[in-house]
């Protein structure tokens, strides 16, 4: 057989089907049914600095909305584990604990805020 064997950023790779960014990322089942139909790498869709910065103020907008409205309630929404970059970290990892391929992944961000 041919040999298919390519590079990617640097990775080596069996072959060059390559599955890019899109929303079958979230499919762990049809991720494992292309990986055994020969998928050699997964690239994940981008985590951007704008979505981080919208999720974190619409977050904070809903986590405020109903807080101490009476002296009985301090707080009505419970800790919220996953959610913005942290969801999009949580899925990432699962994908990565999921596959045995090579998974690419990115921020897009530019500002410092420190």
């Amino acid at each position: 057989m041919a040999d298919l064997s390519t590079t990617f950023m640097g990775v080596r790779l069996k072959n060059p089907i390559i599955l890019g960014a899109c929303s079958i990322v979230e499919d762990l089942g049809a991720i494992k049914k292309l990986e055994r139909a020969g998928l050699a790498a997964i690239v994940y869709r981008s985590l951007f600095e704008e979505q981080i910065n919208l999720e974190h103020i619409q977050l904070d907008e809903q986590l405020g909305e109903y807080s101490y409205r009476n002296a009985e309630m301090g707080n009505i929404f419970p800790e919220i584990k996953h959610s913005g970059a942290a969801e999009h970290l949580h899925n990432l990892e699962k994908l990565i604990k999921t596959v045995n391929i090579p998974v690419f992944a990115s921020l897009n961000a530019i500002n410092d805020s420190s």
